[in-house]
């Protein structure tokens, strides 16, 4: 596994208690993206580490805080984070505010 994460985040993304936690949502969510049900690569952290809350192991570990993406979704969750695209029509939020695909989808960039 490449660990590509931000240098205040680097020594937590080895952290066993990461490794364990990563391996547990992956299997909660059946190696699924939770987006597109393709094959789930990575954890996604809904609000995001920062300095100031990566010690919090609501946001760093917390069960609620987490969910399995495939890369391109992962990828995609951050660019519509960001604010780098937006989504089209063929994109709804469910229950618990995440954006998951309704039938075909389309994200477009956004000209900022």
């Amino acid at each position: 596994m490449v660990i590509i994460a931000k240098p205040y985040a680097i020594k937590f993304y080895k952290s066993k208690q990461w490794k364990q936690t990563r391996e547990y949502i992956l299997r909660r969510d059946n190696y699924l993206c939770v987006m597109c049900g393709e094959v789930a690569e990575e954890i996604h952290h809904v609000i995001h580490l920062k300095p100031d809350n990566i010690d919090d192991v609501s946001i760093s570990l917390g069960e609620g805080n987490l969910q399995s993406l495939c890369r391109t979704c992962h990828f995609n969750q951050h660019r519509v984070d960001r604010g780098i695209v937006h989504i089209e029509e063929e994109y709804k939020f469910d229950e618990q505010g995440y954006i998951i695909k309704d039938n075909s989808s389309i994200i477009k960039d956004t000209v900022i």
